[in-house]
Parts: C-alpha cells; sequence; structure tokens
C-alpha cells in the first residue's frame, strides 16, 4: 500500500463457462480511498465499542445483550465489507446487510414504540434508496461484457455509455446519486435521520452519524470517479463535437 498499489484479495466461489457475473467470486480492495474510511470506521468503532462496555449496563435485565452484540459485531463487519467489496453487486449485498443489522440497533429498545417506528421508518427508506441502487445496477449490468461487475468494469462500461447514450448515463447518475442520498441523509432525504439518532442507544447513534451515513459519502467518491470521464465527455467534449 505504501508503494500506491493497492491490496486485493478475491475468492472464486464457483466457475461458470464464459460467465464472470459478480456473484461467482468475491474480490476485496483497499486501495487509498476505502483506506481512508477503513481508519476512520476502525478509530471510531474502537473508542465507540469501549464507550459500550459499560453504556450497556443500563440495558442488564432488559434487553437481550447477546442479541445486540450479534447485531453490533455484524453492522462493523458489514461496514468493512461495503468499503473494501470491489463489485458492485457484492457492494449492494454487503449494504442491505447494513441496512438490516443497523436497523435492529436502531430499534434495540422494543418495547418501546417510539424506538420501533424509528427503527422501521430508517428501514424503510433506506430500502427505497437501495432499490435505486438495484436500478442502477440492472440498467449497468445490462450493457456490461460478460456481466463482468467489478469496478474497473463500471467505470469502463459509463465510459462507452456516455458515448452512446449520454442521457442515460445522467439518469445513471442522479439515480445514484439519490439513491446514496437517502443513507447519507441528504435534505431533503434526512427525515429518518433525527428519529433514529434519538431513538437508538447512544453508541449506536455515534456510529450512525459518525460513519455509518459516511458509507454514502464513499461511495459517493467512488462513483464520481466512475462518471467523471462520461460527465466530462456530455458537459464538454459532446457539445464541441456537435459544433463542429
Amino acid at each position: 500500500f505504501l508503494t500506491n498499489k493497492p491490496l486485493s484479495y478475491s475468492v472464486i466461489l464457483y466457475r461458470v463457462e464464459g460467465l464472470t457475473l459478480g456473484l461467482n467470486r468475491l474480490i476485496f480492495v483497499v486501495d487509498h480511498l476505502s483506506a481512508l474510511f477503513s481508519i476512520a470506521l476502525g478509530i471510531l468503532g474502537f473508542t465507540v465499542s469501549i464507550y459500550a462496555i459499560k453504556y450497556m449496563d443500563l440495558y442488564v435485565g432488559h434487553e437481550s445483550l447477546r442479541f445486540f452484540g450479534v447485531n453490533y459485531s455484524s453492522f462493523l463487519l458489514m461496514m468493512y465489507l461495503v468499503i473494501t467489496a470491489y463489485d458492485i453487486v457484492w457492494f449492494i449485498v454487503f449494504w442491505e446487510l447494513m441496512t438490516v443489522t443497523s436497523q435492529f440497533l436502531v430499534s434495540f429498545e422494543k418495547e418501546r414504540a417510539v424506538a420501533r417506528a424509528a427503527g422501521y421508518k430508517y428501514f424503510f427508506m433506506a430500502k427505497a434508496g437501495s432499490e435505486l441502487i438495484v436500478v442502477f445496477i440492472l440498467i449497468v449490468i445490462i450493457y456490461l461484457t460478460r456481466f463482468n461487475t467489478s469496478f474497473d468494469a463500471i467505470r469502463y462500461t459509463l465510459s462507452l455509455l456516455a458515448r452512446a447514450y449520454p442521457n442515460v448515463t445522467a439518469l445513471l447518475f442522479v439515480i445514484l446519486f439519490i439513491g446514496l442520498g437517502v443513507k447519507a441523509a441528504i435534505y431533503p432525504l434526512h427525515s429518518w435521520l433525527p428519529d433514529a439518532h434519538s431513538e437508538a442507544p447512544s453508541n449506536i447513534s455515534a456510529l450512525l452519524s459518525g460513519i455509518m451515513v459516511k458509507m454514502a459519502v464513499y461511495m459517493m467518491a467512488r462513483s464520481f470517479y466512475w462518471f467523471a470521464p462520461s460527465l466530462i465527455y456530455v458537459a464538454l467534449i459532446k457539445p464541441i463535437i456537435e459544433v463542429l
């Protein structure tokens, strides 16, 4: 990593002749962008976990700490997988699992109706955003060669798509931005945030605001790298070509 070479690891789950669909392999890459968010997640996750040791005593005898521990650990793991997965299909799988585990943590005090309502609101709004990301994935996969869904293939496909269908490329950018914007709590897609923060345990609230919403920021930064050449072509190069 210090030599500017990303760390990568891949596992072939099964082989299909002539097909490289993302689900048949796991690819994890740690480059400068994912390393930055991994460090932030590590620091915040560690400090919040230390704080939670005493804080969770408040729930002894009232709520299941085992249930909390399983979802808390899974939540942290899913965030790490989100920022290191280098395939768009596996990214959305881990993204959805991150949403599910965090929803359980938001509504941890399940005996309180207001906590359950906050958890449901967060889940359904996040799910709506996820569906927009899925729409983006499906449209891109249609244009992919051999269904290679790695991030490198996505970027290459979008560069070709921008030249053939510039309006479709612009629409894809909007769809992905809105889908990620729900999780990032960008106005006016932020209405889940006040309820979730006020009803979640304090340590979970810290993770939600401190790092989980940044998962969407991470993907926005990653996708800007995908779309930048395409958007430059649509906004600058294509009009010049048409004039000439």
